[in-house]
């Protein structure tokens, strides 16, 4: 619609003053300068942004416009977020320059404030930040009085410190003209002092300013937006039992996008289906790999089992809660972004989901939303570590170990392909778009499942791990884990609540994981003990070291009735003698605080989470070198293992003896078996990437981790 509905609103509105975002730049600087600025009867500004002259002249110029209430000068400063460069095509960013947006506000607050005439004066200043206010809002001066923030879509509204203990009022009122932002200031004529009365948030679909909304519906009921509702917007799409949500800090979906979530990665999941769905004239080889992989941040709401859409009675009140409709997935996918795929290699692809951390930077890590079929593991020690970003230890495709030279179809949004989005990747010229929007690619995912109740896998797609031998206790493994566990509380208690340790039959460890949620990375959920394999193990054949025979048990997460999500193998060679035989007396299936081990045997748990489900590879046993191509040290069973490496590797199903996972009945073109367009994965509630992962301690003591799926 090119943007006019919501720039005739706006005029209709009266609009004083804008700040300019990203996507005033979705279709280029031309674009802007040429038909959006014209078009709108208010002045768009960006102090911080130069190159172009047309932006620069907006307002009184520089990125400021004034206007005077009854005497009182009211100075605005218009700013972008930092990350534009990152967000626009590669044309636009080698057009302008970002300065950064806070430190250029404060720097024009004060000239407002100087007392100079040439450099213009206000009485009260207002930045109009195009950046998220709970992150940005103490950073301004005394010189600013207040700000209007705008990017996460998360509400906020609060009167706060700002960095030179000034007293500043914040509003950020949601998205889309959902809530009125309001500040009321109190400014003193004779001693030109600002103070701040209050500042809220209305919801205008509860309560409603004025009888007269300015004509705005019909501009859009006539103009614009008959064409979407002719797509039926009340139609349910979807049956859910539960909620896939977003990040969270612990309390708000949304808040946090450096963290796994169900929500990111059921529309991930929409993506790959999609490469399998597109006509077979525009279809990417069905030889190669299919991934989906979405932006944690394109995701502006959550899937919610309660009734959030309007239904215009075609749905009886009874039976609205789990239906989801067109109109609620447009509402997690407001942007609507245009889609693509991308041929890469598996080193490629491995390199992107690498750049998930971002040491040093704000935030320090953007998650990736990724299919079922693709299983990551991180190396946990390193995300505890400060300023470090941790290896990506094995990355699993469809059941196998992706090697670099392996050819991988990633299909996301445009913007994330060409380098729009924060993320750097190869040969962007090469992006295939056949004409799809995402969330028409998600609404028609959704809808192939025919009302089939959908519920996720609380199991991880991405999982922090490593693990070392213990100095001097021969047949003991230190593991560390992270990434367990999502963060919201309710997914918290649907998800990974303990890990426990099985021999045989017996489960003879059981000890909580931490659920603190990390509100800055996605290494919630952590565990990290010493395991010492009972003398009494079962034994087999080594499955990835120069030994003849080793002693293994199972370690399992498992939620709060006992249902493994996770399991993990830990394996030493049966000449490894531990110093005490644990006893195997079975535990009960709740959380339990004290692990029923020997406590001698036991470290303490600390925890975090961030990976996923890994398929099974073949076994490498006596190959002699570890899947990462480390060498593999012949194990004796009483060195120290101090020095040992740690190797990635994987183990079959069949071998593992956890059980048999269900069998993933896929077809030549990477779809399921006969044709239906779904995928196992919402339609049961299972992960896709069910498989085997193994992190193998090479002399003295052999970590094996397998991923099981999970049975709903």
């Amino acid at each position: 619609m090119k943007d006019e509905g919501t720039l005739d609103v706006l005029n209709r509105l009266r609009m004083d003053v804008s700040a300019l975002g990203v996507h005033e730049l979705d279709h280029g600087l031309g674009d802007l300068e040429g038909r959006v600025l014209p078009y709108a009867t208010f002045p768009v500004l960006a102090a911080n942004v130069s190159g172009s002259d047309a932006l620069s002249a907006e307002g009184d110029g520089r990125g400021i416009s004034i206007k005077e209430v009854d005497g009182v000068r009211v100075g605005f400063i218009g700013v972008v977020t930092d990350e534009l460069p990152k967000l626009v095509s590669s044309s636009t960013r080698a057009q302008l320059t970002v300065a950064p947006a806070v430190s250029t506000a404060n720097a024009r607050a004060a000239e407002l404030k100087d007392g100079d005439p040439d450099n213009g004066e206000a009485d009260v200043v207002v930045v109009l930040s195009h950046e998220d206010a709970a992150s940005t809002a103490t950073g301004f001066s005394k010189n600013v009085d207040a700000v209007v923030a705008g990017r996460s879509h998360v509400s906020y509204a609060q009167t706060v410190t700002g960095v030179e203990g000034n007293q500043i009022a914040v509003v950020q009122p949601d998205h889309y003209g959902l809530k009125l932002g309001m500040i009321r200031l109190n400014y003193d004529r004779d001693t030109k002092k600002v103070s701040v009365i209050n500042v809220e948030n209305q919801d205008l679909r509860q309560e409603y300013c004025h009888e007269d909304d300015f004509d705005g519906i019909n501009i859009f009921s006539y103009k614009r937006y008959n064409k979407m509702m002719d797509l039926g917007a009340a139609q349910p799409v979807a049956q859910l039992g539960t909620d896939y949500l977003r990040g969270s800090d612990g309390v708000t979906p949304g808040a946090h996008t450096g963290t796994e979530s169900t929500a990111a990665d059921l529309v991930a999941e929409s993506y790959r289906y999609w490469l399998a769905d597109i006509d077979p004239m525009e279809r990417p080889p069905a030889s190669a790999h299919y991934v989906g992989v979405v932006r944690a941040d394109d995701l502006k709401a959550d899937f919610r089992y309660k009734s959030t859409g309007n239904y215009h009675g075609e749905v009886p009140a009874d039976q609205v809660d789990g239906l989801f409709t067109v109109d609620e997935v447009r509402n997690v996918s407001p942007d609507d972004k245009a889609m693509g795929y991308l041929t890469m290699t598996g080193a490629e692809l491995k390199a992107l989901i690498a750049q998930q951390w971002r040491p040093g930077a704000d935030p320090a890590a953007v998650q990736l939303g990724l299919s079922a079929n693709v299983d990551v593991i991180a190396d946990a020690a390193a995300q505890t570590e400060d300023g470090a970003a941790p290896s990506i230890r094995e990355v699993r495709v469809d059941g196998q170990v992706l090697e670099d030279a392996d050819t991988v179809v990633v299909a996301s949004t445009q913007e994330l392909l060409t380098g729009g989005a924060g993320f750097t990747l190869p040969n962007g010229s090469g992006v295939v778009n056949v004409g799809s929007l995402g969330r028409d690619i998600t609404t028609n995912y959704l809808a192939s499942f025919n009302q089939q109740i959908l519920k996720p896998s609380y199991a991880k797609r991405q999982v922090g791990m490593s693990a070392v031998p213990k100095p001097g206790r021969a047949g003991t493994v230190t593991a560390t884990m992270d990434s367990l566990a999502y963060t919201h509380s309710t997914e918290q208690v649907l998800g990974a609540r303990r890990v426990r340790a099985v021999s045989g039959d017996k489960e003879f460890f059981s000890q909580n994981i931490d659920l603190t949620v990390d509100r800055t990375g996605p290494t919630t959920g952590k565990a990290s003990f010493d395991l010492a394999v009972p003398a009494d193990a079962p034994t087999g054949a080594c499955r990835s070291a120069e030994a003849t025979t080793c002693r293994w048990v199972t370690l399992e997460s498992v939620d709060g009735v006992g249902r493994v999500l996770n399991s993990f193998y830990v394996e030493v060679p049966a000449d490894a003698k531990p110093i005490a035989t644990p006893s195997a007396a079975p535990s009960p299936g709740a959380p339990s605080s004290t692990p029923s081990a020997e406590p001698s045997e036991v470290a303490t748990v600390t925890t975090s989470a961030s990976l996923g489900a890994q398929p099974a590879p073949s076994a490498t046993a006596g190959s002699g070198v570890a899947s990462d191509g480390q060498a593999v040290a012949s194990p004796g069973g009483g060195g120290d293992g101090s020095a040992a490496p740690v190797g990635v590797g994987g183990l079959p199903a069949a071998t593992s003896g956890a059980g048999n996972a269900a069998p993933e009945d896929r077809g030549g073109d990477g779809r399921p078996a006969g044709g239906t367009g779904g995928w196992s994965l919402a339609r049961t509630g299972t992960s896709l990437g069910a498989g085997v992962i193994a992190l193998t301690l090479i002399a003295g003591g052999y970590l094996i981790l397998r991923r099981r799926r999970q049975v709903d």
